[in-house]
Formats: C-alpha cells, structure tokens, sequence
C-alpha cells in the first residue's frame, strides 16, 4: 500500500488529520531533533538522559516527515507509535530505524506510562543514536525538496501583473450584511 493511502486511511479512522506545514515549523523540528541528538551523543551525560533524548529526536524527525508529507498525528491514544509504523514508508531509505526506535519508543511508554524499571544500556543508546542519525539523515534530504518546493509556490508568477490594480475607496461589503 502506498503512503498516500496509508495516510488517507489512517484520516479516515482519526489518527492523523490533514496539516499544511511551514518552512518555519519544520525547521523548528529539525533543530530540537538536532540538538537533542548532539545532547544523546554526549557521554558524559547519563544513559538514561541519552536515551530520551534520542527518543525524543526520532519523534521530532518523524514528526517533521509526516507534516512534509500533509498530516499530522491528531491527539489520540497511540499518536507517537504511528509514526515509527509509518516509518517505512515516509523514509523509505531509513527503513532500517524502524525496529530499533518502534522498540525504543515501547521502553519509553512502560516507564513514563507503566513505571516499569527500564534497563538503558550503552549499546540500546547507541544502536538509538545510530538509528536517528539514520533518519536525520533522510529527513534531510526530504527537507530540501520540501523547502525547493515552498520556495517554488511563493515566487510571483511572470504571467502577473507587477503593479497593483487601482482600488477604490469605497467600502468593502460584507456578504450578507446590509449598509
């Protein structure tokens, strides 16, 4: 199935709902993720603080994919999960993410949402900063025709005039309204 209907279909349920993003607000998630890896990848901070901190790149990325692609996750239960099963098919390149950040999404749900004990070890740190390193990677290159195509939209047509038409000084009338 392609994205386009796993999108649609996932609307038509209530998981994700049609969202037009800026330049701006993508830029927004690639900072965070961009920072929050650098802050994963630092050793001298503690395993646990890496660990979110990767999980919450990822997240920030893949938001930042699914938004170039005209949704976005609406608030219900499961809206983050969504997007590492949707993965696959808005990265195809970074397809081999999807199991280590689907697992290290579940972690994370048993000890914020369960208070289940959490075993962070340095190697799950480091396969998760490898894996949104993947995913930074092709968020990128999503990005770039995204910004190419924003850019594209808002230049002024030659077919347009270039000066403004006259106007006149009467009133605007609001439909339905009467003066």
């Amino acid at each position: 199935m392609r994205l386009s209907e796993r999108l649609q279909g996932l609307e038509r349920i209530g998981q994700v709902n049609p969202h037009v993003a800026t330049v701006v607000e993508i830029q927004q998630h690639l900072n965070d993720a961009r920072d929050l890896l650098a802050d994963a990848s630092r050793k001298s901070n503690t395993l646990r603080g890496r660990f979110g901190n990767a999980n919450s790149a990822a997240h920030a990325l893949l938001m930042a994919a699914i938004k170039m692609h005209g949704y976005r996750p609406t608030g219900e239960k499961g809206h983050r999960y969504i997007l590492y099963e949707l993965l696959d098919a808005l990265l195809p390149a970074a397809a081999g993410a999807k199991a280590v950040l689907a697992q290290a999404h579940k972690l994370r749900n048993r000890a914020e949402y369960d208070g289940d004990p959490v075993d962070v070890t340095q190697g799950l740190v480091e396969d998760l900063v490898s894996a949104a390193a993947n995913v930074q990677e092709e968020v990128a290159v999503v990005f770039k025709a995204f910004n190419q195509r924003h850019q594209a939209s808002q230049k002024p047509s030659a077919a347009l005039p270039t000066s403004r038409p006259k106007t006149s000084n009467a009133k605007p009338t609001i439909p339905g309204r009467k003066r």
